[in-house]
């Protein structure tokens, strides 16, 4: 009986498909990251960095106000972004990414 117990145990245990797996597409999808404990930012910037590498269409763009189209403006706030460094632009990681390197690439 003990025996008998003992093997359909094992071969209930080997027999169950592991559902624990999890794939790329689940790990990098927001609800993943912020169930676990990660900020809106950081889903944010792992979906924008999968999209980039996967030569995607960019869903997030950054949110200008209409004003920054004007050449006055945005010559004052490139001027400011030029001598402070630190100064947000709201267009972290939002770029147009080169995969082949050219010698008149914009910095």
């Amino acid at each position: 009986m003990k025996k008998s117990l003992f093997i359909l145990l094992v071969l209930v245990a080997v027999g169950l498909p592991s559902f624990a797996y999890v794939t790329p597409e689940q790990a990098t999808s927001v609800e993943y990251i912020e169930k676990h404990g990660h900020s809106i930012e950081m889903a944010r910037l792992v979906n924008l960095q999968n999209q980039q590498i996967n030569s995607g269409d960019v869903s997030y763009k950054s949110k200008n106000p209409a004003y920054y189209s004007e050449k006055k403006v945005n010559f004052i706030r490139n001027a400011f972004m030029y001598f402070d460094c630190g100064l947000d632009d709201e267009r972290f990681m939002q770029h147009d990414t080169a995969f082949t390197p050219r010698w008149n690439e914009d910095y």
